[in-house]
């Protein structure tokens, strides 16, 4: 699955959650950037980026944030956002807060 195959609700909760789990720790490791940026890349770092802003706007509260992922339904795309959320969690180590937020993600999503 790719970022252009995503309806612009799963982008916009995808970009919401990826810059929860960035900032969940407290740190932005260099791993991390390097993860991002990678990412960023490989879907295209133009629309990756304008994502990234519109969520910081449409997801400034955790409220807003959980409707987002409410709505994500099909399976497939699910199951793509939490992989790649696990993959640049995993790049500086897991940590606590990322856990939780990684198994509150699979609970609300049964996954």
């Amino acid at each position: 699955m790719t970022l252009a195959e995503l309806d612009e609700h799963e982008k916009l909760a995808f970009a919401g959650l990826l810059r929860l789990l960035v900032r969940v720790d407290g740190r932005f490791s260099t791993s991390e950037v390097a993860a991002i940026t990678g990412l960023a890349k490989e879907m295209g770092s133009g629309e990756f980026w304008t994502l990234m802003r519109e969520a910081q706007v449409e997801m400034a509260t955790t409220d807003a944030l959980r409707a987002a992922v409410g709505r994500v339904q099909r399976a497939e795309v699910r199951e793509w956002i939490h992989s790649v959320l696990v993959g640049i969690a995993v790049a500086d180590g897991i940590d606590e807060t990322e856990d939780e937020l990684l198994h509150w993600l699979s609970s609300a999503w049964n996954l």
